[in-house]
C-alpha cells in the first residue's frame, strides 16, 4: 500500500528522535539564490523574493506533491503602515538550535533589515519533516510610523461602481497575494477563560470577495478547487483581546490577497537598545483533503517540544477539585494523598494554592490576601502546615513513585518585573527537591512588558533545568496564553469544574477535549475527572447524565487522549472506585504510545447521547481508537474514521468493553463498532493489513 505523503512526513517527525532528528537538520537549509530566498527541509521548499530582507512569498512546494505559486509583484510580508520606507541592509544568517537539551534541533534562520531608523528581525524556524515553518518578529530602534488604531468601520453605502480590494488599515505580519478569486477560508477561533466558557472552539467558513473580510481566529485553512494545494496558517499569539494592541481581527481576506494582522508591538513599545519580540505565524501547504491539512498542522505542533515519556506524560492529581480549597493542606493530609495516589495509579501529586507561606485571596483562611504581588518569603513552605518543610512529603512521594508538583503565581507588579527572582524560586525547588512540574496560575497579559518578562521567566527556568521543567499553563480565567502561544513550555490546565456547583458533567469535559483535539494536540491538555460520589444530591434525581449515574471507569477513560487529571481528594474516594486503579495502571503502560500519534476526533460531537471517540494515527498501518458509547440505545454504530476506504483492519481491544474484530473500511473510512451497554468504552490498537 502506498503511504500518504503527509503520513510519511508525520512518521519522520514522531517515530525518530535524538540522533536521527539531528541528522534531519542536515537537510534544513536557507540560502539566497540571486534575489530569491530559499527555505527548505527534506519534505518542502518555500521560495521568497528577497526584497532587501523584507521577504515576500513566491512559491511553496512539497517534494513530489502539491505546490502553490503566488502572483508576480508580491506584497512585502511585513508592513507597519501604508507609508513604509524601502527596506535596506538585508542580512541572512543561520544556526542550529534547540529548545532544550532534551528536545530536537532545528534550523534557525535570521533575516534582518532596516526601515530607516527602525531595525526589523525575522526568525524562521525550520524543523525536520514539517511542511509548516514558523516566522516571528522583533523590532528595535526608532520610528515615526504610527499604527495600532482601531480599524475603520465597514462601509455599508450603496455600490454603483467597482470597488477596489484595498485591505483594512492594520499593521500586518504576513501577506499572501492570491491568483484565483475562488478561495474558501475556514477560520478557527478559540476561547480560554474556561471558568466562563464551555464552547472553546468555533469554525466559520468564508468565500473570498472583492471587499475585505475580517477573520478573527488563530488558525486559518485556505482551499481552492483551482489550486492543487491548501494554504495553512497558525497565528502564534494569545487569543483575540488578550493580544497586545489587538486590531480587532487576525486575518483580512479579499480576492486579491490574504493578510495576517496584529504584530503585537506598538510604536510606544519599541526600544532603541533592545529587541522587542512581537507575534508570529506558522505557514505551509498541504493537499486539499482535510486529513492532509490536519496532519500537516499536527506534525508542526509536535515538533518544537517533543513529547518525552519521562518528562511530559503524567496522571496528575490535584485536591482543589473537592472545593475544600486549602483548608486541609498540611503534611499529614498530603501524606494520605500520596498513598491514595499510588494506589490509584497516579504519577504526580500537585500541591495547589495553600502550600506556601503567603496565603492567597482564594485561601479558606481569612489571612489569605495575596494574588498580584508576592515576596520571596511567601514562597517558602507554610510554617504551620509543613513544619518540617517539604522534605517528608517529597521523600515519601519518591518512595511511592509519585512526583510532587507545586502551584505558583508569578508576581504581576509592574509587568512582572520580579521575573528573575520568581524564576530563581522555581529553580531552587528543582535543585533542592527535584520538583519539575509547576502549575502557573493568575497570569495577566496586561502589557507588552508583561509578555516579554513572562517569556524571560519561562526561558530562565527551562535553561537552568536543562529542559526538565513542565509548566501547567492555567487558562481558566483572565487574559492568558491561549492554545498557540508559549506552547513550548509545557501543557495546558484546561478547566475547573465542580460537583459542588453541579457544573461538572463528564460529557461536557469530553466534548471540550473532542472539539479542541482537531486543532490542538490533546496530549498537551490536562483533562479532569472528579469524584462522582460527592454532591450527587445537587443534580436532578432523574438526570441520566449526572456523574453519579455514569460508571467511574468511563469518566476516567474520557481523559485518556489528554493528560488525565484527578481533580479531587483521592483519600475521599469510596471503595467502589477501586476498579479504576487497575484501569489506570494498565493505561499508564499505553499512554505514551497513544500520545505519540496524531490524535483526531471521530464520531459525533459528544452530548451525552451519541457515539463518539478519537483516532491516534501512528502511521498508515497502525494506531489506536478510543470509542465511547454514551447514553445511546444502539449496541453498534458505524463511525467514519481517518482511515482510507477499502482497507482490511484488525481491531485489538486493550482496555474497556470492546471485543476483537476485523473489518473492511467503507466510505469515509467507516467501521462498525460495538459496545455492550450505555456508558461503555473501548480502547483498541488497530493494524491495517496489506
Amino acid at each position: 500500500m502506498k503511504l500518504s505523503p503527509f503520513l510519511v512526513f508525520f512518521l519522520f517527525l514522531t517515530l525518530f528522535s535524538g540522533g536521527l532528528a539531528a541528522q534531519g537538520t542536515e537537510q534544513c537549509r536557507a540560502y539566497l539564490r540571486g534575489d530569491t530566498l530559499v527555505l527548505s527541509n527534506a519534505v518542502t521548499t518555500h521560495y521568497y523574493q528577497w526584497n532587501g530582507g523584507n521577504i515576500a512569498p513566491l512559491r511553496f512546494e512539497i517534494r513530489d506533491g502539491a505546490a502553490l505559486s503566488f502572483p508576480e509583484q508580491p506584497l512585502p510580508a511585513f508592513a507597519l503602515s501604508e507609508e513604509m520606507p524601502a527596506p535596506r541592509e538585508g542580512k541572512l544568517s543561520t544556526s542550529i538550535r534547540r529548545l532544550s537539551p532534551l528536545d530536537s534541533p532545528y534550523l534557525e534562520v535570521r533575516v534582518e533589515f532596516r526601515l530607516d531608523s527602525l531595525q526589523a528581525r525575522r526568525i524562521v524556524k525550520i524543523f525536520p519533516g514539517t511542511v509548516l515553518f514558523s516566522h516571528h518578529f522583533y523590532l528595535k530602534g526608532a520610528t515615526s510610523l504610527q499604527w495600532g488604531a482601531p480599524p475603520e468601520k465597514e462601509s455599508r453605502e450603496m455600490i454603483e461602481q467597482a470597488v477596489g480590494g484595498r485591505a483594512l488599515p492594520a499593521a500586518r505580519i504576513a501577506a499572501f497575494p492570491l491568483r484565483s478569486p475562488h478561495w474558501r477560508a475556514t477560520i478557527v477561533s478559540f476561547r480560554e477563560a474556561t471558568d466562563h466558557h464551555n464552547t472553546l472552539l468555533q469554525e466559520q467558513e468564508y468565500l473570498a470577495y472583492n471587499k475585505p473580510a475580517r477573520l478573527a481566529g488563530n488558525m486559518l485553512l485556505m482551499a481552492n478547487p483551482t489550486e492543487q494545494a491548501s494554504l495553512l496558517i497558525i497565528k502564534e499569539a494569545p487569543l483575540g483581546e488578550s493580544q497586545h494592541g489587538y486590531p480587532g481581527t487576525d486575518f483580512v481576506l479579499r480576492q486579491e490577497a490574504l493578510e495576517a494582522v496584529g504584530p503585537g508591538v506598538l510604536p510606544a513599545d519599541i526600544r532603541r537598545d533592545s529587541w522587542v519580540r512581537g507575534y508570529g505565524y506558522a505557514v505551509g501547504i498541504s493537499d486539499n483533503t482535510e486529513r492532509s491539512q490536519l496532519m500537516a498542522i499536527r506534525a508542526y505542533q509536535k515538533a518544537e517540544r517533543g513529547l518525552i515519556r519521562s518528562r511530559d506524560e503524567m496522571i496528575l492529581t490535584n485536591t482543589w477539585g473537592d472545593r475544600s480549597r486549602d483548608s486541609r493542606m498540611n503534611e499529614a493530609f498530603i501524606l494520605e494523598e500520596i498513598a491514595a495516589a499510588a494506589r490509584l495509579g497516579a504519577t504526580h501529586l500537585q500541591l495547589d494554592d495553600g502550600w506556601q507561606q503567603g496565603l492567597s485571596k482564594n485561601s479558606a483562611s481569612r489571612a489569605g490576601r495575596r494574588w498580584d504581588d508576592w515576596s520571596r518569603e511567601d514562597w517558602l513552605p507554610h510554617r504551620e502546615r509543613f513544619p518540617n518543610g517539604l522534605r517528608p512529603v517529597v521523600e515519601e512521594a519518591r518512595r511511592q513513585e509519585v512526583e510532587i508538583c507545586l502551584w505558583f503565581n508569578p508576581s504581576k507588579t509592574n509587568g512582572y518585573e520580579q521575573w528573575e527572582r520568581d524564576a530563581d524560586i522555581l529553580i531552587g525547588y528543582y535543585r533542592e527537591w527535584g520538583i519539575r512540574v509547576f502549575k502557573i496560575d493568575g497570569i495577566g497579559l496586561r502589557s507588552k512588558k508583561a509578555e516579554l518578562n513572562l517569556r524571560r521567566f519561562f526561558d530562565k527556568v527551562l535553561l537552568a533545568t536543562g529542559g526538565q521543567v513542565v509548566f501547567n499553563m492555567d487558562v481558566t480565567a483572565g487574559r492568558r496564553m491561549g492554545y498557540h502561544y508559549c506552547t513550548e513550555y509545557g501543557n495546558i490546565f484546561l478547566e475547573n469544574r465542580y460537583t459542588d456547583w453541579a457544573n461538572y458533567y463528564p460529557h461536557r469535559t469530553l466534548r471540550n477535549l473532542w472539539m479542541l483535539s482537531k486543532y490542538v494536540p490533546p496530549e498537551k491538555l490536562q483533562i479532569e475527572f472528579l469524584n462522582p460520589w460527592r454532591n450527587a444530591v445537587r443534580y436532578p434525581a432523574d438526570d441520566p447524565l449526572a456523574p453519579a449515574n455514569i460508571p467511574f471507569g468511563y469518566q476516567v477513560a474520557a481523559t485518556f487522549m489528554g493528560q488525565p487529571l484527578a481533580w479531587m481528594e483521592l483519600s475521599g474516594l469510596p471503595a467502589e472506585a477501586a476498579p479504576a486503579s487497575d484501569l489506570l495502571h494498565r493505561y499508564k503502560a499505553l499512554q505514551h504510545d497513544i500520545h505519540r500519534g496524531a490524535i483526531l476526533p471521530i464520531g459525533q460531537e459528544p452530548d451525552g447521547f451519541g457515539w463518539t471517540g478519537f483516532q491516534s494515527i501512528i502511521n498508515d498501518k497502525e494506531g489506536f481508537f478510543l470509542i465511547f458509547r454514551e447514553n445511546h440505545p444502539e449496541k453498534a454504530r458505524r463511525l467514519p474514521t481517518w482511515l482510507d476506504s477499502g482497507r482490511r483492519v484488525n481491531f485489538i481491544p486493550l482496555l474497556g468493553a470492546g471485543e476483537p474484530f476485523e473489518a473492511v473500511t467503507g466510505e469515509g473510512g467507516g467501521a462498525v463498532f460495538q459496545l455492550p451497554a450505555p456508558f461503555s468504552f473501548a480502547l483498541y490498537a488497530y493494524e491495517v493489513a496489506d
